[in-house]
């Protein structure tokens, strides 16, 4: 079964979970969109060091504005690829960027075909259909890809106060989950279900620290065997 995994940040570190999720693929297609404001000259070199050490053949897809994310030339790597790595950023940015694209189409493309995709930090929050905005913890409107789940990341640099506010705006329906940076949860849903899926017992736990709650109580999740 093909993989959705997402991860609280510390992507390009291989040392933890959020890091190791790709290992083993062929081609890796690792997509920059989020990381727009970052010095594109270090980010890819980090993705070197990353791809590096796990071994791993990669292609870096250049996109940093929504005009990249309509270039079929810029995201077509992900057509070849066995893994997808969609790196953290900004998210208003990358829905700004990416909302009915050609690029988000190739990346939910490929998972359909057989590849597993990797939605980072603030991309991990941005696929879902509420999106949590780092800017000030509050709900505002996602891509809509994950319509049951609310996902937070980097949790533990939250304030309380924050945190307590936005635990309070998750509608008592929706699974949310709190991953901080190099935690990462998979999907064990496949499509079409993945795309409304609540259930905790639909998502695994590869590593690192992660708080789920539905309907204002703690639930667990299921950790990796």
């Amino acid at each position: 079964m093909t993989r959705v995994v997402l991860a609280g940040g510390r992507e390009l570190d291989a040392s933890t979970p959020a890091g190791r999720a790709l290992d083993g693929c062929g081609l890796v297609a690792v997509v920059t969109l989020a990381a727009a404001y970052r010095r594109p000259d270090a980010v890819e070199s980090r993705i070197g060091a990353w791809a590096g050490e796990l071994s791993l053949e990669h292609a870096v897809v250049k996109a940093v504005r929504r005009s990249d994310s309509l270039d079929p030339a810029v995201f077509a790597p992900i057509a070849d690829c066995e893994g997808v790595l969609v790196l953290d950023g900004s998210p208003a940015h990358f829905v700004g960027a990416a909302k009915a694209t050609p690029l988000l189409d190739a990346i939910v493309e490929a998972h359909r075909r057989g590849a597993d995709v990797v939605w980072s930090g603030a991309t991990a929050a941005a696929v879902c259909a509420s999106m949590v905005d780092d800017r000030g913890g509050a709900l505002t409107v996602g891509l809509g890809l994950y319509g049951g789940i609310v996902v937070a990341a980097g949790w533990e640099n939250w304030p309380r106060d924050r945190r307590r506010r936005l635990r309070g705006m998750v509608g008592e329906s929706a699974l949310f989950m709190a991953l901080e940076s190099g935690a990462a949860v998979q999907s064990t849903a496949s499509a079409p279900e993945l795309a409304s899926s609540s259930r905790p017992e639909d998502w695994t736990v590869l590593g690192g620290t992660v708080e789920a709650r539905q309907g204002g109580a703690p639930v667990t999740l299921p950790a990796r065997p």
